[in-house]
């Protein structure tokens, strides 16, 4: 079982195993326990390891570490951990120093519902940079989010990767649910811990 790994905040690591399980309803899983067991979450940072098909890990913050390490052993006691400590402990280290992953919770004080100027989600967010792909994002461009925001770690930053859309605006190039076909699997919950 992993353990709890403590910076200057209070990380965890926590490997779901190979599972059938979609990485959307993990990470609703995990968000929605927190909520249960009233912990306040700072960072949700999730992983696709490369051993293993579907095998998803994240990375956890928050300032109460009982909650947090309450949380852990409550994935852990639903899911297999095939990761080991020292595998683990380099993902708190990827997360803490921006390197690599992807951001489900973040420090954020937006309203996110609808669309926002890229100037003021960077003002008022963990995002260090928004990247429009094709083109220079251009001065006051304004950013339609409708709730739903998975920015990346890169060199140190989290950026966000966004595309033009047909009104003029920009949204993230990651949507909730992509196409209506492969958008997931709708009749499948979060799971119940």
């Amino acid at each position: 079982m992993a353990t709890l790994i403590s910076t200057s905040d209070s990380w965890v690591a926590f490997d779901s195993g190979i599972t059938s399980v979609s990485r959307r309803h993990l990470e609703e899983t995990i968000i929605n326990h927190a909520l249960k067991i009233e912990l306040q979450l700072d960072w949700l940072i999730t992983y696709q390891l490369t051993s293993g098909a579907r095998r998803i890990a994240f990375t956890i913050s928050s300032p109460d570490s009982d909650k947090l390490c309450q949380l852990l052993n409550d994935l852990n006691g639903h899911f297999p951990n095939f990761a080991g400590e020292y595998e683990l402990g380099e993902l708190v280290r990827q997360s803490s120093t921006k390197s690599t992953g992807r951001a489900v919770v973040f420090p954020l004080e937006l309203d996110i519902s609808t669309s926002v100027l890229a100037e003021e989600l960077i003002k008022n967010s963990a995002i260090d940079a928004i990247v429009a792909i094709g083109e220079e994002l251009p001065p006051g461009a304004q950013i339609q989010i409708n709730n739903y925001l998975r920015p990346t770690f890169s060199e140190g930053k989290l950026e966000l990767f966004v595309e033009r859309i047909a009104d003029g605006q920009f949204a993230p190039i990651e949507s909730e649910s992509p196409h209506e076909c492969c958008g997931g699997h709708e009749n499948e919950g979060p799971i119940s811990l």
